[in-house]
């Protein structure tokens, strides 16, 4: 990650590289005056660019309130509250990260440290710095769950341990919901799996984009056929390592807003089979099948198959002129009791270790994430174990390393 350290240099010198060590020796990229010439002539749009820029933004405060730019900036990159002449860099790059919307980490030295009394701007009198600091710290205790240290090997030790749990909130963010699909992001493809034509079906299975799993809007019930649905998790069965089958549904909201909510999840191969074992035709389809040579290549053996469905089973009297649509309750009626409905919902008041630990413990591999219903992530459970793996022995070896220098 980017990590953004903003802190007065006189007086928080020998804190800064302690935090600076700690933080590349965790794998990231601290940013900050050290990237300057000085302190006195840092740019200020520069700084102001860097944290907009940053992924975490690591606030350390003393009694200093550091120095004050007299000039302006473009306006575009002013934040909200600040005055020129009166507002210091350290807070302008504090107000640019509120307004970028960036994860804040508050560290303040503690009240009961050992302090050399030229680093408390209301002894030395500059201004009105005594009193601009005494405020910003005190919205900093307010406004964040703030770590107070006395000394710079307990504020690396505070940084490490804050990041780590940041890093893990990264890891089960909503914000992977515009990402390609791969583990511990939601499994999506580019487009809904909303049109049910064989043609569609064939370019899903077939195409050059690997997919991980499909998610199925069944929009309020008259959208997808039964044959269609079998179809395309007989191919996902047979052919790809696809895994999964993610259900939604379309409803109102209040407002007249319309939205998905999440039905459940299964193995496409669970479709396939209790279809086929319901529906004698469908059997038959899986008969010859068999009994004919597959084809070498994936999208010649999609095509067999596509060309088999329509001698067998398009020429049963079924659909389209009886179909038989997918709702909700055909899919329990049919998939009972593999159909896993529960999920874990996000919730506000819930911190990223607690989250990741339900899903840790949740009984399948395979973890629905939703909030309100709707569906924001799957999660791999192995692969998510690997993650907090190497994050935990990371961040283990660089609190020994920070010990032992």
């Amino acid at each position: 990650m980017k990590i953004y350290v903003s802190a007065t240099f006189r007086d928080l010198e020998k804190h800064r590289l302690a935090v600076l060590n700690i933080l590349r020796r965790m794998g990231h990229q601290p940013l900050g005056m050290e990237d300057y010439v000085a302190e006195g002539i840092r740019p200020l749009s520069r700084c102001l660019e860097d944290v907009a820029s940053c992924d975490a933004f690591l606030c350390i405060v003393a009694w200093r309130y550091g120095y004050v730019p007299q000039d302006g900036v473009l306006p575009a990159l002013i934040p909200p509250g600040v005055e020129f002449g009166k507002t210091s860099i350290t807070e302008c790059e504090y107000r640019k990260a509120q307004q970028a919307g960036k994860p804040i980490l508050a560290f303040v030295l503690s009240s009961n440290a050992q302090w050399p009394s030229h680093c408390f701007d209301a002894v030395t009198g500059e201004s009105e710095a005594g009193s601009r600091i005494a405020q910003f710290r005190q919205e900093l205790s307010q406004q964040h769950l703030i770590n107070h240290f006395e000394s710079a090997e307990e504020l690396a030790g505070l940084v490490s341990a804050a990041i780590y749990r940041t890093e893990m909130s990264r890891h089960m963010g909503i914000e992977t919901l515009n990402t390609k699909a791969t583990f511990n992001e939601p499994f999506k493809r580019n487009g809904w799996v909303s049109d049910s034509t064989l043609y569609e079906i064939e370019l899903i299975i077939s195409g050059p984009e690997k997919i991980q799993a499909l998610q199925v809007n069944i929009g309020a019930g008259t959208d997808w056929w039964m044959n269609r649905l079998y179809f395309l998790c007989s191919l996902a069965a047979d052919l790809t390592p696809i895994e999964l089958v993610v259900f939604e549904a379309n409803f109102v909201s209040p407002g007249d807003n319309h939205t998905r909510r999440f039905i459940g999840m299964v193995h496409p191969r669970i479709v396939k089979d209790r279809l086929a074992s319901q529906y004698d035709f469908l059997n038959q389809y899986e008969i010859k099948v068999s009994e004919a040579p597959s084809a070498a290549d994936l999208s010649d053996e999609v095509r067999r198959r596509a060309f088999l469905w329509s001698v067998i089973v398009e020429t049963v009297e079924t659909e389209p002129r009886r179909p038989i649509f997918v709702t909700e309750r055909n899919l329990e009626h049919w998939l009972e009791p593999h159909l896993m409905g529960q999920s874990i919902d996000l919730e506000p008041t819930i911190n990223a270790a607690l989250r990741i630990q339900r899903v840790l413990d949740w009984p399948t591999r395979f973890v629905p994430i939703t909030e309100n219903g709707q569906l924001k992530q799957v999660v791999d459970k192995v692969a998510l174990t690997e993650q907090v793996a190497r994050l935990f022995i990371r961040e283990q070896v660089s609190r020994a390393l920070s010990t032992v220098r």
